[in-house]
């Protein structure tokens, strides 16, 4: 071969590798590209996960009229009965307190919430705003239990405030109210009605309901983004997440200058594709999913769960939170701590028709306002109280006639079938052939049940005899 062609043929294989080259490079580029459009779209949805959440459930509260929290605007709306296996609106319902809720518009006045002489008995008011941050609480722990008067104000309200006992600034005009009032048995719900009827709001000026123009549609991502922005405009974020929205407006959150059908199609179709991915794979079936998986922070077989008092800048968890059991929301780890338990000392999944014991060497759990342990089974669907002969699905320091130990310590017997006269007071029945898990609940913990290390004693297996 001539020195000239073999200097042809290595300019052509040069050129040839460079035009590789080239195309690998505009690939890596493009593909790098797709994935920060994709990191962007999962960092906003999540932001915006609870703006939209929230207004879903203002929506079937406030105007679907068949819903089972259809209420009225400004008004509470009051649960009535003890729970019971039938009662399905959320996963591990507690039994311990009724639930009120109300749904608030502070854009016109400020709200008077009148807080009823209660003598002792526990409750508990958590204020929430629209990005479902609860942002104060009132009740026995922090205002104690005597009557009061709080003015809940908005943020863009300027004018006078009357005389009350306590002034709270919401951050948001759209405020969730959820009430917890204890009830100490099926003896005790006339006297516990009595006191949820205590609980008034009233606006300090006539006010004009002013309602959300869009209405939210499950799976509908158009939506999301369109119902998210308009509760963004409705509620302002602080300054210092304006950064934030800033960066989102390109994948279609930002409050006012941002819609749905302004995004280019190739954006639309990412959030066709990646939000129910996103929902799915990081938001439901990563809190909903059964608790017989491997969880790291699991210590003697339970899960604690210590809810912070805000979510901060850790806008994965808050919208992990708008996710949970429907909407209801978690309070702050001071004022009631929870810990769940699907395995026992052995790591192995709880039921299956065998027994157990739970000890408490307390006789209690640590708290100041009351505790219960309540017993749910996996079924289809969800995880539900055990219907069972003697209608217990929970011990607490309100059941009647518990054997305590001679060192005041309490025994807990697990089982599906009677465990005889000597251990019947203290009997918690279990599924005969379904797995469970325990829900250990300690409200106004004591400063111990507040330290990381510290859970209930492990669930014991009793082997057959």
């Amino acid at each position: 071969m001539s020195k000239s062609n073999r200097t042809g043929l290595h300019a052509a294989a040069a050129a040839a590798l460079s035009l590789c080259l080239g195309a690998a490079h505009a690939q890596t580029s493009v593909a790098t590209e797709e994935q920060a459009l994709d990191s962007l779209i999962r960092e906003a949805m999540l932001y915006a996960y609870p703006y939209q959440e929230f207004m879903k459930m203002r929506h079937e509260a406030l105007e679907v009229k068949d819903s089972p929290t259809a209420t009225t605007l400004n008004h509470f709306r009051h649960s009535r009965h003890l729970a019971t296996p039938r009662d399905r609106w959320a996963n591990g319902p507690i039994r311990d307190t009724f639930y009120s809720t109300a749904w608030l518009d502070l854009e016109k006045s400020p709200m008077l919430l009148s807080l009823p002489e209660t003598h002792g008995r526990y409750y508990v008011v958590a204020m929430i705003g629209a990005d479902l941050n609860t942002f104060s609480y009132a009740g026995r722990r922090l205002g104690g239990t005597q009557a009061r008067t709080v003015a809940l104000v908005g943020p863009r309200w300027s004018g006078k405030v009357p005389q009350v006992d306590q002034i709270v600034r919401a951050p948001t005009r759209d405020v969730y109210l959820n009430l917890r009032v204890l009830v100490t048995g099926e003896d005790d719900l006339e006297a516990a009605h009595a006191v949820q009827d205590g609980f008034h709001i009233a606006p300090l000026l006539p006010t004009a309901e002013d309602s959300p123009r869009l209405r939210p549609r499950a799976q509908d991502w158009g939506r999301f983004v369109d119902v998210a922005n308009e509760a963004l405009v409705r509620n302002p974020p602080p300054g210092t997440e304006q950064k934030l929205l800033e960066r989102f407006a390109s994948v279609g959150i930002c409050g006012k200058p941002c819609r749905w059908d302004k995004l280019p199609d190739s954006v639309q179709q990412r959030w066709r594709t990646l939000a129910p991915e996103i929902e799915k794979n990081e938001l439901k079936n990563r809190l909903n999913a059964d608790r017989r998986t491997a969880d790291p922070g699991r210590r003697n077989g339970w899960t604690p769960y210590r809810l912070p008092d805000g979510f901060g800048t850790d806008y994965a968890m808050r919208a992990q939170s708008a996710a949970m059991s429907g909407g209801i929301l978690g309070l702050t780890a001071a004022e009631a701590t929870y810990f769940a338990a699907s395995v026992d000392t052995n790591n192995q999944a709880l039921g299956k028709g065998q027994a157990y014991r739970l000890h408490l060497p307390q006789g209690r759990l640590p708290a100041d306002a009351f505790w219960s342990v309540s017993l749910y089974e996996f079924v289809t669907g969800g995880q539900y109280m055990v219907d069972n002969p003697i209608n217990r699905y929970a011990i607490g320091d309100r059941t009647k006639g518990l054997k305590f130990n001679a060192d005041g310590s309490l025994d807990i017997w697990l089982q599906p079938t009677d465990p005889g006269p000597e251990k019947r007071a203290n009997w918690l029945p279990t599924p005969a052939k379904n797995l469970f898990y325990l829900m250990a609940r300690a409200y106004q913990p004591w400063p111990e049940v507040l330290d990381p290390s510290w859970t209930p004693e492990p669930v014991q297996p009793i082997h057959a005899q």
